[in-house]
């Protein structure tokens, strides 16, 4: 168990005023975008520690079961060296750490050291587990979230210390970082669905960031449905935000909704409350729901959306929508799409529309099946903004009408 190792851990109300303790709960990233009845039930299972100048709140390697915000003084997490310790950061009055021992009980990564006579808020693993629900799915989908974050924040920091000495370790790193993770998100197969032929992949060159996604899902009403997904910003998180808006999408569709563009609000709006400063970003959403002859499909962000008719002509599907996140009041709206025989719906993360509509015409009428046209998608050169082409990645896919049940 990991209190503060010190004689001064004792509650300390007189120093501590609930008001004191409220204000620095709101500007926890963590914890902003809860409301005040949110952060009142927080604060029902926290307890007031104080720690003395000099003494540690925790140590490296030590197993972690207690997650820390400071309300006032300072606390400087360390990492161990050969030669002594390296400074990793120092944090103030409003800022939190050890958040990974909210879920699971990882090894702490750092040690948590205070520079001078500081005042905390202690929440145990424990309390909080309960205040969540106990053992619940979402419970569970969080814990092997974070696990999964842990163990490969461990293979990156191996890396980076095996590869100290090379000029490109920093940006490989981060690809292999954001690799790792989206990998644990895409699908293994593409489903079967009657009357549509489908094709969907992610390609990731060896430079890419990892930042694109595609995923299936089934509807609460039974509709199969398909996203690709995207990041704005291109960084360590890229991958994580991935994983968080891929958690609320699956999430939502357990619920019954009047329509995809208000089951993309809700995910906006819960991409939103739990936001966190630095880590949390704007994420790209294309989302196409099946049925029989119609497709209902809803967009957020510059994603690329056409309809190639079997005749050859082409539609956009653009609506010119905020990214999720980008927006905090934003309703998304979806729109029907009757699909005939040899109809497709062609979806693209990459927003160089022209190329992915020439492409995706280039078959009509020739018999290619969608994993053709796929191919071809994928396959053709992307301008990038800075001229050449793009070598990053890019997720897509192909859905086309079919008269026979497959």
């Amino acid at each position: 168990m990991d209190q503060p190792r010190t004689a001064a851990h004792e509650a300390a109300p007189v120093t501590l005023t609930r008001e004191q303790i409220s204000i620095r709960l709101r500007e926890v990233a963590l914890f902003q975008g809860l409301g005040q009845d949110d952060l009142a039930e927080i604060l029902q299972i926290s307890e007031a520690v104080r720690v003395d100048e000099g003494e540690y709140v925790f140590e490296e390697g030590e197993r972690g079961d207690h997650f820390f915000v400071i309300v006032h003084g300072r606390i400087e997490l360390r990492k161990a060296t050969g030669s002594g310790f390296k400074r990793l950061a120092v944090l103030r009055a409003g800022q939190a750490f050890g958040e990974m021992a909210l879920l699971n009980q990882t090894p702490r990564s750092a040690s948590a050291y205070a520079l001078e006579n500081t005042y905390l808020l202690s929440v145990s693993r424990a309390a909080f587990s309960r205040m969540l629900g106990g053992d619940t799915l979402s419970v569970r989908l969080l814990k092997n979230l974070s696990k999964a974050l842990w163990a490969t924040s461990v293979r990156l920091a191996s890396q980076q210390t095996r590869a100290s000495t090379d000029n490109d370790t920093g940006h490989e790193t981060l690809s292999e970082f954001n690799r790792l993770l989206r990998a644990r998100l895409l699908p293994r197969v593409t489903p079967r669905v009657s009357g549509y032929d489908i094709a969907a992949s992610t390609v990731a060159p060896r430079q890419g960031s990892g930042c694109t996604a595609w995923d299936w899902f089934v509807l609460a009403d039974g509709r199969p449905a398909f996203v690709l997904t995207r990041t704005v910003h291109l960084d360590v998180f890229s991958a994580q935000r991935l994983a968080a808006v891929r958690m609320l999408l699956r999430s939502a569709a357990a619920e019954s909704y009047p329509s995809m563009g208000a089951l993309l609000t809700k995910v906006g709006r819960g991409l939103r409350a739990g936001w966190i400063e630095g880590l949390s970003g704007p994420v790209v959403v294309g989302l196409a729901a099946l049925a029989d002859g119609a497709a209902e499909w809803v967009e957020a962000g510059p994603v690329t959306g056409i309809v190639v008719r079997g005749g050859g002509s082409t539609e956009d599907l653009s609506a010119r929508a905020p990214a999720l996140g980008d927006d905090t009041e934003r309703s998304y709206e979806s729109e029907m799409i009757v699909l005939a025989d040899g109809d497709r719906i062609v979806g693209s993360t990459d927003s160089h529309g022209d190329g992915v509509r020439a492409a995706a015409a280039a078959l009509v009428g020739d018999g290619s099946d969608s994993r053709a046209v796929l191919s071809d998608v994928l396959g053709r050169p992307r301008p990038s903004p800075t001229g050449g082409v793009e070598a990053s990645d890019v997720s897509a896919a192909v859905i086309t009408r079919t008269t026979a049940a497959r």
